[in-house]
């Protein structure tokens, strides 16, 4: 039933070809700014899905409109839904209430049919990108083992993006082989295809990583439960409950998330970054570290070295005393003077949660630093005596530093041109006033 005067999105039926489901939107006028295109894709290597019901091949797409349905009250109508997955779209929209008071949240989810799907399987799947928080979360749960859940198509590396994602496939598989753990890609368009960057300057927010992360990741997991029959998904912790800064990805909102008879579990909030490197230096660990991939901005065989994150997991292993160089890095007496340098020089942007982490670091920088890995002794007693509150980014370093390392890796935006092309073009015309 169509409510007059709220905004409508209406999702047809999953399309089917081979291991590819295809989603087609229709949207009202109003909220065509939010979407770039009205037909995504998303592919699953490896799985046949010919016996998965719509009910739950339709939870990849609701799980990446819901949270904007909530944010500008539309309502949200699709032909066929799992029971429980719309229930537990109830309880995380409460979550989100509390958190983003912004939201307009008028909107309804409604289904022409609601199944009640149920699986029965005792398998165990984990979402695995090869970093820090989900090889902790694996080694924790090794016994399980659980399936491998990649994704590719997110912020980090576009689905054009091939060679990129050759390499962290090609991490990814080498690590589960270790232990013979089965993987499976995920491949998808959906979330270059909604206008994320409008969202963020209208809610004040990061669209992907304060809002969406959490759903959106865990409802591409829907179709491979149903055919592997896994009872339980396990998804990463990257903060502890000291974080009050807003992430898409928190217990109260993925403990909430369900379809059929599946469970998710947010595994190790109550371990800090740094504690999760600490457990993986443990000596029962060591294998597994030369294979860690904290970092999609390369294809070479290591971690870049010089993105943020590989400069605080750097930092994080030195403070654990374990040289980098056997955790994926290419690391000398240089690399510790260029990430004081790029302090320094105000070269790097540090969000709310990266600024967290860092603190984190120095917090767990000993008073009394015996090892010195490539100068590391003095390095760390500058950076445990640095005050981070005073750091700023100098916007002109920034951008030079950014533009050496896009030239050195080689990496394109060409096939996103017109996908930047259109998110302006509505920006513009929001900041106007005409849309």
């Amino acid at each position: 039933m169509i409510r007059p005067g709220i905004p409508q999105i209406a999702v047809d039926r999953p399309e089917l070809f081979g291991n590819t489901i295809r989603f087609r939107l229709h949207v009202s006028r109003p909220l065509r700014k939010y979407f770039l295109n009205d037909v995504s894709y998303v592919q699953y290597d490896g799985i046949d899905l010919k016996k998965v019901s719509n009910s739950l091949l339709a939870i990849p797409v609701l799980s990446m409109i819901a949270p904007i349905a909530w944010a500008v009250g539309a309502d949200i109508h699709v032909a066929e839904l799992d029971a429980s997955y719309l229930q537990c779209l109830a309880k995380v929209k409460d979550v989100y209430r509390s958190v983003h008071t912004n939201f307009s949240f008028s909107g309804d989810i409604s289904a022409e049919k609601v199944i009640t799907n149920k699986f029965g399987g005792g398998r165990t799947g984990l979402l695995f990108s090869g970093g820090v928080d989900s090889l902790t979360s694996y080694l924790r749960h090794r016994d399980l083992k659980p399936d491998f859940i990649s994704i590719w198509g997110l912020p980090d590396i576009p689905p054009f993006e091939e060679r990129f994602w050759d390499r962290m496939w090609t991490d990814i598989r080498s690590l589960a082989d270790l232990d013979g753990i089965t993987t499976f890609q995920v491949k998808t368009d959906m979330f270059r295809n909604i206008n994320h960057e409008l969202l963020t300057r209208q809610f004040g927010t990061g669209w992907f990583v304060g809002v969406a992360f959490g759903l959106f990741m865990l409802g591409l997991c829907a179709p491979v439960t149903a055919v592997r029959q896994i009872k339980t998904i396990i998804i990463a912790s990257s903060y502890t409950d000291d974080f009050k800064g807003r992430y898409g990805s928190h217990p109260l909102i993925d403990n909430n998330v369900s379809w059929a008879d599946v469970k998710v579990i947010h595994d190790g909030f109550e371990l800090s970054r740094q504690q999760k490197v600490n457990y993986l230096c443990k000596a029962q660990n060591a294998r597994y570290l030369s294979h860690l991939r904290v970092c999609w901005d390369s294809a070479l065989k290591t971690n870049c070295g010089d993105c943020e994150k590989c400069m605080r997991t750097i930092v994080g292993l030195v403070i654990e005393g374990i040289d980098p160089n056997n955790c994926n890095f290419q690391v000398d007496r240089k690399t510790l003077p260029l990430i004081r340098d790029c302090f320094r020089q105000g070269r790097i942007a540090l969000n709310e949660g990266q600024s967290f982490m860092w603190t984190d670091l120095q917090k767990h920088i000993p008073d009394q630093i015996d090892e010195d890995i490539y100068g590391s002794r003095e390095f760390l007693a500058w950076l445990k005596g640095y005050d981070l509150s005073q750091y700023r980014v100098h916007k002109l370093s920034k951008l030079i530093w950014e533009a050496r390392r896009l030239y050195r890796y080689k990496r394109t935006n060409a096939p996103s041109g017109l996908r930047k092309l259109k998110c302006y073009y509505y920006i513009a015309l929001d900041k106007l006033g005409l849309i």
